[in-house]
């Protein structure tokens, strides 16, 4: 039998589609919220820090949704796409699929306010933007630091042979729970970086 965890303090982060396999696989803890894991980034670098940035209270008035939501938002989006989706999505600029694009970050026990002033990290607190930002950004770093490695380790494991991208790719896919819809835009991505310097082939 699967063992039960208390849910954490959550909020919701937007984060790229072919982010998510990989984010679950490494970072998801023992906590689910529907059958999403709870995502723990605090081992990531930058992380700790991009936490302890200015948080945003984003209960006290409706409004659209863009990087970020707190748990209570999200509660209230899900919700009103399942009664009025319509209505929902007008109020709030969240379809269902949008919706699928966030996932739920365990937060430390206490945030910063926009006032500077330390609290309780309650259901109704979400990242501010600048906070926001700079999460994706850590887990971008993260995500390609990952394929990274992984690349080397699939190189060693061919024996040194020339191999397209997208074998690669597809692997990591296979390995990180990664559903293969993403393997096109993940080969495009690492490409573009390679083709920067970004990455270390």
């Amino acid at each position: 039998m699967e063992r039960q965890y208390k849910v954490p303090p959550v909020a919701w982060l937007r984060v790229t589609d072919y982010m998510h396999g990989w984010l679950q696989h490494e970072l998801g803890g023992g906590a689910r919220i529907g059958e999403q894991r709870v995502v723990c980034l605090q081992h990531l670098p930058g992380a700790m820090d991009a936490l302890m940035m200015e948080t945003a209270d984003d209960t006290a008035e409706a409004g659209p949704v863009d990087k970020a939501m707190s748990a209570t938002r999200r509660n209230v989006i899900a919700v009103g796409l399942e009664s009025d989706p319509e209505v929902t999505a007008g109020l709030y600029g969240v379809t269902a699929e949008l919706l699928g694009s966030f996932v739920p970050v365990e937060c430390p026990p206490r945030c910063m306010t926009e006032h500077g002033v330390l609290r309780e990290w309650t259901n109704d607190v979400g990242f501010g933007q600048r906070q926001a930002g700079a999460l994706q950004q850590v887990i971008r770093a993260g995500f390609w630091r990952a394929v990274e490695a992984f690349n080397a380790e699939y190189a060693r494991r061919v024996g040194g042979r020339d191999y397209p991208a997208i074998e690669m790719v597809e692997a990591w896919c296979r390995e990180t729970g990664t559903n293969e819809v993403h393997s096109e835009a993940i080969k495009r991505e690492w490409n573009r970086r390679v083709a920067r310097g970004d990455n270390r082939k």
